[in-house]
Parts: structure tokens; C-alpha cells; sequence
């Protein structure tokens, strides 16, 4: 079994449908998995704070499969893990505005 640090996962809430992601593998809703795989492996920038916030997809951390998981579940995705670390480097919340988006 994967520690929770090696996995990440976002489910669409009221569809019964997640898709996870460890060690470089995407498992779960096969629609979600694919589109995931297809973000990541284009490296697609994908907007994971809206307005204007965006971040770059991938398949080889936990922080780009999260923001690959994030687009395939197209703005309906909820991050089910409770960390912070994941979201270290796309948002400063130190900005004047609430939150500047670092690339």
C-alpha cells in the first residue's frame, strides 16, 4: 500500500467517479485516467485556481498529477487530500489580491 504522501486523488463529487495517481500511475474512472495521461504527457497548462490560475500537468510528481487530474476533471474536481504541500508554488498567498499564481 501507497503512504499518503505518494498518492493524490480528486473525485467528482455527485458522479461517484475519482481518479487517483502514485508513483507515476494513474488508476481509476477510465475517462478521467486517460484525459489525466493525455495533460501530463503534453504537459498541458491547466487552470487550477481560477480566475487566471495556472499550473503545469504531469505525471511525474504529485503536484503535476494533481494539476493533470484537476483538468481531466475539467473545474468539477475536489482534491481529496488535506495538504498544502500540494498546492506549494502555484499559489502565493502573501500576494495583495488573495494570490498570485507562481510558474
Amino acid at each position: 500500500m501507497a503512504k499518503v504522501k505518494d498518492t493524490v486523488t480528486v473525485r467528482l463529487p455527485g458522479e461517484h467517479r475519482a481518479v487517483s495517481w502514485s508513483g507515476g500511475a494513474f488508476a481509476g474512472d477510465p475517462e478521467l485516467v486517460s484525459t489525466a495521461q493525455g495533460l501530463a504527457a503534453i504537459a498541458a497548462q491547466v487552470e487550477v485556481a481560477p480566475p487566471g490560475g495556472y499550473a503545469t500537468a504531469g505525471a511525474d510528481s504529485r503536484q503535476g498529477a494533481m494539476v493533470a487530474m484537476l483538468g481531466a476533471a475539467r473545474g468539477r474536481g475536489i482534491v481529496v487530500e488535506d495538504d498544502p504541500e500540494l498546492w506549494d508554488g502555484i499559489i502565493d498567498p502573501d500576494a495583495d489580491d488573495g494570490g498570485e499564481i507562481i510558474h
